[in-house]
């Protein structure tokens, strides 16, 4: 959204500095404070719309808006009472632009919609101004420009007037610049780490400024935890390919490294060993010294606890494949010493129906009756979820991991950890009625869920291991089955209660939360706001020693 408006806010400044061209020359045009600050907004919004917000274009629109409320103060506040010339000023023509709708457009995107840059650069607005002022004053002493504005007039008002005006002025920028780039201070020094389900997207995508993954219609839950204290951050992973392949992309982006993902692993499963190098673009600037917990959505769940398990443990795989000298520290183990804490939400931990019921013979999923509409819309689910059409093998991708057995065989090669906080967050959009029978609602589920909600609703069987699937399997969110997206089977759990202590090496399974599979990130079309929920599991993850 923050590239829409900027992108808005760019044609505006076209179509102004067309119109104030045609009223004075270029040359007479930019010893305005006006057209500077209009142009470094022009610039500063052009950069933002080619190239995202990274933190140097955060950093000049924080001085392009600062510029530009001190242009709209300016104008409405002294030129406007001193020349009674409203109009002209700010209801037409270029200033209607320049001085008027560009300066409240830009303003409320870089308060609303975009991330904040750091409080350290609030002395910037303040120094570009005075630089422009003293300048300004100079040249009117000499006798080379006039104006432009009158409290600049320093040979017809004197030094005494000419100072009282910069030090309002100054005082009005300083007020200005602390005013829009004010920080809640940190609330810890904890890090959150928030990693996407299957079809998923994060940062480092451009997809995430439109609508963000993690928040969704509701507004962007990380910009909210940020400016309310929480350190947080979201990572871009594979979105459908294997827990091993995300979770070493997941290292890459934390660290600032290339992405590799083992000698041995990319051998085996038929694709490049190394991906994307973030070593120029780190999540986060200082990964090593952080104390960090990790959140997965979904299949972000298998992602951070395979994650964890490789960081501490190391890879035995990689080490015996690979030369010493060329071996990742990810692969060598003996990290994750400030590994806080790891929280699933809606996580397919032990695997999920949604895959393994098609390929039960003693269950025919064609008979049970579908309405035409939800048939329809999980065509977005099948299609988003099928692996790419490469040449990796088939156990290399996400559908292949979220398979019971294959799932309840990855649990078996991750720890829980006794010195890691474990919390796992179920769903459940399903009800029961009088005669036990499951059934998805749909007032509370997506409508691309409801088809596989249904289905999963009447499953029992057993997967092709032999695993047994009975009825206690049947609630489900829409994609994953409620029992399953507790902790590991066999792992060690309790079920939580407010108040009670919270202790590591133990998984909290967390109330089962009312909504379907997306419900937590904010919904698709049905819209939950979620920023409530994030703001308490951060409160309670601070507490954590």
């Amino acid at each position: 959204m923050a590239r829409i408006v900027n992108l808005i806010i760019v044609i505006f400044e076209v179509i102004a500095f067309f119109k104030s061209i045609k009223r004075n020359t270029l040359k007479k045009n930019f010893i305005y404070y006006t057209q500077i600050s209009n142009l470094v907004t022009l610039v500063a919004s052009l950069m933002l719309v080619m190239l995202g917000q990274k933190d140097y274009v955060e950093v000049l629109r924080f001085l392009s808006v600062c510029m530009l409320i001190m242009t709209f103060a300016v104008t409405a506040f002294i030129l406007v009472p001193m020349s009674g010339r409203l109009k002209e000023l700010m209801l037409s023509g270029s200033g209607l632009f320049h001085h008027l709708i560009i300066p409240v457009i830009s303003t409320l995107s870089y308060l609303f919609l975009e991330k904040r840059a750091r409080f350290i650069w609030i002395w910037l607005p303040v120094a570009v101004t005075l630089i422009y002022g003293i300048i300004m004053i100079y040249l009117n002493y000499k006798e080379r420009v006039e104006g432009p504005y009158p409290f600049f007039m320093i040979n017809r008002i004197g030094g005494k007037k000419t100072a009282a005006w910069i030090c309002i002025l100054m005082a009005v920028t300083c007020l200005i610049s602390v005013s829009a780039g004010y920080h809640k201070p940190l609330k810890t020094d904890i890090k959150f780490i928030y990693v996407h389900g299957l079809s998923g997207w994060g940062s480092y995508d451009t997809r995430y400024e439109y609508f963000p993954y993690w928040g969704m219609s509701g507004g962007d839950v990380i910009r909210y935890l940020n400016e309310q204290g929480y350190e947080s951050y979201a990572a871009s992973v594979d979105p459908t390919g294997s827990a091993w392949d995300r979770a070493c992309e997941l290292y890459a982006q934390l660290s600032g490294t290339k992405v590799d993902y083992g000698a041995a692993h990319s051998a085996k499963a038929g694709h490049e060993r190394f991906g994307y190098d973030y070593s120029g673009e780190p999540l986060l600037k200082d990964f090593g010294d952080s104390r960090f917990v990790i959140i997965g959505h979904s299949f972000g769940g298998a992602t951070i606890r395979l994650f964890s398990e490789i960081l501490k443990n190391g890879s035995p795989e990689e080490i015996a494949a690979t030369d010493e000298s060329e071996l990742s520290d990810y692969f060598k183990g003996g990290g994750g010493d400030n590994l806080l804490a790891i929280v699933t939400i809606a996580a397919p931990t032990n695997g999920t129906t949604a895959y393994d019921l098609y390929e039960d013979p003693s269950f025919d999923a064609s008979s049970i009756e579908i309405p035409e509409e939800y048939i329809k819309n999980s065509n977005a689910v099948s299609n988003s979820s099928k692996p790419r059409q490469d040449e990796r093998q088939e156990w290399d991708h996400a559908a292949y991991d979220m398979h019971i057995d294959n799932a309840l065989e990855l649990n078996d090669r991750i720890t829980t950890f006794d010195d890691v906080y474990y919390f796992a967050y179920p769903c459940c959009s399903t009800t029961v009625d009088a005669k036990g029978t499951v059934t998805p609602d749909p007032l509370i589920t997506e409508n691309m869920f409801m088809k596989g909600a249904i289905i999963m609703s009447r499953y029992t069987g057993s997967t092709a291991g032999g695993y047994p699937l009975d009825e206690s399997w049947q609630a489900n969110d829409g994609l994953v089955n409620t029992i399953s997206a507790g902790a590991p089977f066999g792992a060690p759990k309790v079920t939580y209660t407010e108040g009670m202590e919270i202790v590591p090496g133990v998984w909290n399974i967390m109330p089962t939360v009312t909504g379907d599979h997306m419900c937590l990130q904010g919904g698709f079309t049905i819209r939950n706001n979620v920023k409530p929920f994030y703001m308490e599991l951060s409160g309670m993850l601070s507490s954590l020693k």
